[in-house]
């Protein structure tokens, strides 16, 4: 194991065994390695013109922006590491490709993690953050991670085959290159966009497709290069930060100033528990309309109904119609409800309403939905429930049962 040693004082070292304790506590952080792993080191390191109190708390931390202010690279939150470490399952002796450097920081963790038999490969478009990765990695013991600027969408050929392969940049799609330089029985964690709604999934590589063995909910900036997807970002009201994003394919001018007309809602008797997670209905109503897409209003700006999400609210168009769910305090949690608008809003409305009760009668209580991704041109299973086709693969989504084995 490289010396990852922090040498910084005890602020430091108690200020990263809080945010460690934190994540364990709340069940981000469930097994011995990735707890030693971020433990041992430290992030700080990474990013050192962040105040300490900064640097160790629970939060994306932005280290590069273009001339517009948008951000190109950033210290990812530690929350959302650990929840892809743990579902990259890295073992001693692995052999692991990462797009996507960053600050170096996940390199340091995956070769803690891999120890002196494994090796840790971290590629990166950007000159100037291949070139900070690989000085704050040597700053801290690191010297064993190879720091590569290329394309991710390439992959590195100059190490394959993977034992394991992660992306912590958004991707589209899942190109060949990470196909071929992933063992069979290997595992890939991407964060994948399906039609703007991004998740990390873990997909296990058996027999020339991959399926998932976990999906988590994320956002991370997108992937540049020959791998990028750009997107579309309309305004729904004039004079309000409220905004729809749709893939670029995706007709949005349907969208454009929606909410200053009139529209109405359509309840639907489903409920949600308090903190329940809504990441499955998310993928649910992305895999079943083409128009979907993220709405946000950044201040709390929900209109005349609450959105069910301030960032990241499911939403939907087609031509000249939108539609958007928004909730309701009930006794027992809340209830989830679809407003539509435009000149056929409410029947847009009542057809968002019908999947969702859908997806409260199919993928609750003991199930999940699992995403199988196969190669262009390759024979997919016909009984999924949906199919999303992409560039390069095409995804077929069926409802199974939680802890499903793979088949």
């Amino acid at each position: 194991m490289g010396d990852h040693t922090d040498t910084s004082g005890d602020e430091a070292r108690l200020l990263r065994t809080r945010l460690v304790g934190s994540l364990r506590s709340n069940g981000v952080i469930r097994t011995e390695a990735v707890e030693a792993a971020m433990l041992a080191v430290p992030r700080h390191r990474f990013v050192p013109e962040a105040p300490l109190h900064i640097a160790y708390a629970d939060d994306v931390y932005v280290t590069k922006r273009d001339s517009d202010g948008e951000a190109l690279s950033s210290a990812s939150q530690p929350s959302i590491v650990a929840e892809m470490l743990e579902q990259l399952d890295v073992r001693p002796g692995h052999r692991v490709l990462e797009i996507g450097a960053g600050t170096g920081y996940n390199a340091a963790l995956l070769d803690s993690m891999v120890g002196p038999r494994g090796s840790v490969t971290t590629v990166d478009i950007d000159a100037d953050t291949v070139r900070r990765a690989r000085k704050a990695l040597d700053e801290v013991g690191g010297e064993r991670v190879r720091v590569v600027q290329g394309d991710g969408q390439l992959g590195c050929a100059d190490g394959a085959p993977y034992d394991r392969l992660i992306a912590t940049v958004g991707t589209w799609d899942l190109p060949p290159a990470w196909w071929d330089q992933l063992v069979d029985g290997g595992r890939l964690v991407a964060p994948l966009s399906i039609r703007g709604c991004e998740h990390s999934v873990a997909f296990d590589h058996v027999d020339g497709v991959m399926r998932s063995r976990s999906i988590v909910s994320c956002g991370f900036m997108p992937m540049r290069g020959l791998g990028s997807q750009e997107g579309r970002t309309v305004e729904l009201s004039e004079g309000r930060i409220m905004t729809f994003h749709v893939e670029h394919e995706v007709g949005a001018d349907g969208a454009r100033g929606a909410l200053d007309g009139r529209g109405m809602t359509a309840w639907t008797g489903v409920q949600l528990n308090q903190n329940e997670d809504a990441t499955q209905l998310s993928l649910w109503l992305a895999c079943a309309f083409v128009g979907y897409g993220r709405m946000s209003a950044p201040f709390g700006d929900h209109g005349l109904q609450r959105l069910l999400m301030r960032w990241a609210n499911p939403a939907v168009v087609e031509g000249e119609d939108f539609a958007y769910l928004v909730c309701r305090r009930t006794r027992s949690g809340t209830e989830i409800g679809v407003r539509g608008h435009g000149p056929s809003g409410a029947a847009l409305a009542a057809r968002v309403a019908a999947e969702v009760r859908e997806w409260d009668t199919e993928c609750r209580d003991g199930v999940n939905l699992q995403l199988t991704a196969y190669r262009r041109g390759h024979a997919f299973d016909e009984a999924a429930r949906f199919t999303v086709p992409k560039r390069h693969t095409a995804l077929a989504i069926q409802v199974v049962p939680v802890n499903a084995e793979l088949h």
